[in-house]
C-alpha cells in the first residue's frame, strides 16, 4: 500500500484529491493506494468570494466528496515537513504532535495575507480568510445598528488598488446600500503605495476601472505608503491621516510558510518553483500545486498567478501526476496558455479582459452576469461527487481563436 499526502484543502488541494482518485481507478491502483489530505479545516472555502456581502455556499464540506471516495480527510496543522525521511509532523486538535509518512506528497497549502509589521496593524480588517470576512461583515453591521454615528464611522478606506482591493471597494457601496440608510452619505477611500490604479491591467482596462470608481464617488489615494493604523484612523508616511472606522487591508499575499521546508529557490512571493510536471526541484514523488507553486504556464514565460484559475487546473494536474509517479507511469507536463480575469467592479459592473496585457473583453451587466456565473458555478465542485470526480481529468486550456 502505497500513501499519498495531500497538504491543504483548498482549491489545487481539493482538485488533487479529485484527480488522484479518478487516475488510481484508471490505473487499478486504488485498492494499492491510500490517498490523505491534511487540512486546517473541514471545508473548501470559496476564497474569491469572501468580498462579497452573502456567505452562503461560501464553503463546501470536504468530507461530502472525501468520504465517499475513501480519501482520508486529516483536520490538523503541519509543523514541519521531512522530505528526505518522507515524514510530516501535524499538530491535531488534542495539540498532540503526530508523525505521518508519505510516499507521494502534494503541497498545496495555499497562500496567507502578507502582513507587514506597520504599528497597529492588527486593527485592519480584511477578507483573507471565513473568519475574517465574517469579523468584517459583523462590523458593517454594527455599525449600521447605530446608524454610523460619526463621521469616522461613514469613511471606509482601502488599502491595496490590485484586483482584491478594487473588487473590496466597489463591493461596498452596494453592501452599505443594502442596510436601507438612504439618508446617510458614506465616503470610501482606495489607496496604495503605486501612482496607479490596477497597475498590472492595460491602459485601456485602467480607463474603465477608473470610470467605475468615479461613478461610485471612490477617491483614490496615488502614492501612499501606511505609517501607523489604529481603530479611528490611518496614517500615512506623507503626513496624511484619515479618520476612519474601517480599515480593510488589501495588500498582497505570500505562499504559506511550509514552503520553506525545501531547499530550493522561492520567488518573491514565496513559492516553490516547479518543473513542467509540477515536481519540486529534485523531487520524484513530491508535487506543489496552486498558490504554493511557481509554475510555467505557456512557452513565453509566463508563469502561474495566484489564483483558483491556476490553482484548480493545477491540482488536477498534480493529482494525475502524482499517482502516475507512485506507479512508474508517465507524466503529463502541465500548461496553461489561455490567461482572462473578470473583475467584479460592484453594481451592474464587472470587466473580463483576455491575455497577460490584460485587455479588455467585456464590460457591463454581461460581464457582471458572467463574474455571478464564475464564482457560483465554475469555480464550484458539481453537487455529485462521481460527477465531480469525472471532470478532474487535466486539461490544457488554449487561448481562444
Amino acid at each position: 500500500m502505497k500513501n499519498l499526502v495531500i497538504i491543504g484543502g483548498g482549491f489545487a488541494g481539493f482538485w488533487s484529491a479529485m484527480s488522484a482518485v479518478r487516475q488510481a481507478r484508471f490505473l487499478r491502483k486504488d485498492s494499492s493506494l491510500k490517498i490523505t489530505m491534511i487540512s486546517l479545516d473541514e471545508y473548501l472555502s470559496i476564497r474569491p468570494r469572501f468580498y462579497e456581502n452573502k456567505f452562503k455556499d461560501m464553503r463546501v464540506p470536504l468530507k461530502k466528496y472525501l468520504d465517499p471516495l475513501g480519501v482520508v480527510l486529516d483536520v490538523a496543522k503541519v509543523i514541519r515537513i521531512d522530505h528526505k525521511k518522507k515524514n510530516i509532523f501535524t499538530l491535531g486538535s488534542n495539540s498532540q504532535e503526530e508523525v505521518l509518512s508519505f510516499d507521494g506528497l502534494i503541497l498545496a497549502a495555499g497562500s496567507q495575507l502578507s502582513r507587514p509589521s506597520i504599528p497597529g496593524f492588527e486593527h485592519a480588517f480584511n477578507v483573507d480568510t471565513f473568519g475574517d470576512a465574517v469579523l468584517l461583515a459583523n462590523h458593517l453591521k454594527e455599525l449600521s445598528d447605530f446608524r454610523f454615528p460619526s463621521a469616522a464611522s461613514r469613511t471606509f478606506v482601502v488599502v491595496g488598488a490590485s484586483f482584491t482591493g478594487l473588487e473590496v471597494i466597489t463591493g461596498l457601496p452596494e453592501r452599505l446600500r443594502s442596510f436601507d440608510l438612504p439618508d446617510i452619505q458614506f465616503n470610501f477611500i482606495l489607496t496604495d503605495r503605486s501612482f496607479s490604479i490596477a497597475p498590472e491591467y492595460s491602459s485601456e482596462a485602467r480607463e474603465i476601472i477608473s470610470w467605475q470608481l468615479e461613478k461610485e464617488g471612490i477617491q483614490f489615494f496615488a502614492g501612499e505608503e501606511v505609517d501607523s493604523i489604529s481603530p479611528d484612523h490611518i496614517l500615512f508616511k506623507s503626513g496624511k491621516c484619515i479618520e476612519t472606522r474601517t480599515i480593510i487591508w488589501c495588500g498582497g499575499l505570500k505562499a504559506n510558510p511550509l514552503t520553506s521546508m525545501f531547499p530550493i529557490d522561492r520567488d518573491c512571493q514565496g513559492r516553490l518553483k516547479v518543473d513542467q510536471f509540477l515536481r519540486i526541484d529534485g523531487q520524484k514523488t513530491i508535487f506543489a500545486a496552486g498558490d504554493v507553486a511557481q509554475a510555467c504556464v505557456d512557452d513565453e514565460g509566463h508563469t502561474s498567478v495566484m489564483s483558483c484559475q491556476h490553482a484548480i487546473p493545477q491540482g488536477k494536474f498534480a493529482g494525475n501526476n502524482a499517482v502516475n509517479a507512485l506507479f512508474d507511469c508517465n507524466l503529463i507536463p502541465y500548461s496553461q496558455p489561455r490567461y482572462v480575469t473578470c473583475l467584479d467592479l460592484g453594481s451592474e459592473q464587472a470587466l473580463l479582459t483576455s491575455g497577460w496585457g490584460r485587455f479588455p473583453k467585456m464590460t457591463g451587466i454581461s460581464a457582471k452576469k458572467l463574474k455571478t456565473e464564475i464564482m457560483s458555478k465554475w469555480i464550484i465542485p458539481e453537487k455529485d461527487v462521481e460527477e465531480t470526480v469525472k471532470i478532474s481529468v487535466p486539461v490544457i486550456l488554449h487561448n481562444e481563436g
